[in-house]
Formats: C-alpha cells, sequence, structure tokens
C-alpha cells in the first residue's frame, strides 16, 4: 500500500468528498499567521474535520505555514493533529523543537517538507529524519506557500535516494497528479504521494477547492501502481 495523502482542504464537505474518494491522509492549514489566507481554515472548522478523519479512520495533518515555533506548538495543543507538518520558508524542525512538540502533545507525528532543489536535499533529509517521523520531499519555495504548492516536479532519482537513505517513511510531493502518481510510485517506492495543485480547482485571490473526480483517479492510479510492486 502506498499512502494517499490530499491537501488543502478548506471545507467540511469538501473534507469528507476527500475521504471518499480515497484520501488515507488529509490536510489543511489551520487559521494562523503566514500563508495565503484563502488557505486558512477557521479553528472551529478544523476541530469538526479532523473529528471526520478520526470517525472514517483517516490521518490528519496540520500544515504549518507560520515560522514561529511557540505558534506550532500552540495551535498542536488547540486542534490535535495526527501529523504536524513543517512547511514554512523560514523555519525548520530541530531536535529541539520535535522534543517540545512530542511532550505539549503526546502520541503527535512531526513532518518536515524538505525541498528538492538538488543533491543536497539527501543530506538536508536525512539530518531531519533523526528526530522527524516523517519526510515530505517537495518542489518550489514561495513566502506565501513555504515549500511546495508549486504544482511543479522535481529530480525524482533525489526522491529515491532519499526513501533508501533517510531511514523513516517519505511521503513524496511536487507536482504529482492521476497522470503521473503511478509513475512516481515506480521509480521511487515512496511510503505516500501527495497532491495538491493537480487535484485542485484553482480561483481568483488564492481559493482553491478539490476537483474530487481527479482526487478519485490520483487514488486510484496510486493504488493501482502500488498493487502491482507488491
Amino acid at each position: 500500500m502506498v499512502v494517499k495523502q490530499i491537501y488543502s482542504i478548506i471545507e467540511y464537505e469538501e473534507a469528507l468528498q476527500t475521504i471518499a474518494a480515497g484520501a488515507d491522509h488529509l490536510g489543511l492549514v489551520p487559521m494562523q499567521h503566514g500563508g495565503v489566507p484563502a488557505h486558512r481554515v477557521p479553528l472551529e472548522r478544523v476541530d469538526k474535520i479532523f473529528a471526520a478523519c478520526r470517525e472514517h479512520g483517516v490521518v490528519a495533518v496540520a500544515i504549518m505555514l507560520t515560522n514561529d515555533p511557540d505558534e506550532m506548538i500552540e495551535l498542536a495543543q488547540r486542534v490535535k493533529p495526527d501529523i504536524l507538518h513543517i512547511a514554512g520558508d523560514g523555519y525548520a524542525a530541530d531536535e529541539a523543537f520535535a522534543q517540545r512538540l512530542k511532550e505539549a502533545v503526546p502520541g503527535i507525528k512531526l513532518m518536515q517538507a524538505v525541498l528538492v532543489d538538488n543533491a543536497t536535499a539527501i543530506d538536508r533529509a536525512k539530518q531531519y529524519a533523526q528526530y522527524c517521523d516523517f519526510i515530505l520531499t517537495d518542489s518550489g519555495l514561495a513566502p506565501d506557500t513555504g515549500i511546495g504548492a508549486s504544482g511543479l516536479t522535481h529530480d525524482w532519482s533525489i526522491d529515491a535516494a532519499i526513501v533508501r537513505e533517510c531511514g523513516k517513511p517519505v511521503i513524496m510531493a511536487g507536482g504529482l497528479g492521476p497522470d503521473n502518481v503511478a509513475d512516481a510510485i515506480k521509480q521511487c517506492h515512496p511510503y505516500g504521494v501527495d497532491s495538491l495543485t493537480k487535484t485542485s480547482i484553482k480561483y481568483e485571490g488564492g481559493f482553491m477547492q478539490k476537483d474530487i473526480a481527479l482526487v478519485k483517479k490520483f487514488c486510484e492510479e496510486a493504488d493501482r501502481a502500488a498493487s502491482q510492486l507488491a
């Protein structure tokens, strides 16, 4: 099995439809400093969406675009995700933060985004893997979205090396959609695959909505590729 992670959920009904379409991990951006305002979800709605995740056995991921570690800890305590994903453009987890997070929210997992811009990403991923539970490989870096959300692919041979060498589950992101997710899985053998841009409808002002038909196709293609590897 390869985990299918779908970002960035905004509405409750959208979350239910995404779960029904086959998502294993569901990610959203709780209200915080940093990131595109249209992507942020009010905390009361986060509670409702994460409750639906728990009800359906789906992993709830809180995406951190803030660069303030104190705010991250406070949000983790407030919304209690299964995974805290750090993707900001100016802050990366270190061992002290990982320990602090685990003490503040027992049972939570930590995922660090790694910008795959060149082969140095391998060493960065291995460093983060010493104290993070998941590594997410992604493309692009922007002050409004942090690492990722570019819709661009990158050199998958680097992802394959990270999967082989880092020793922690790796979720591949960066321009993945129904058209190429199977190839990514076959080439890199990741723990999971992530989709945002290629399974979303974009509107003016930065607002996005999941295209449920594309989410379903993405999940089906990922499952088919994983079954062939098995």
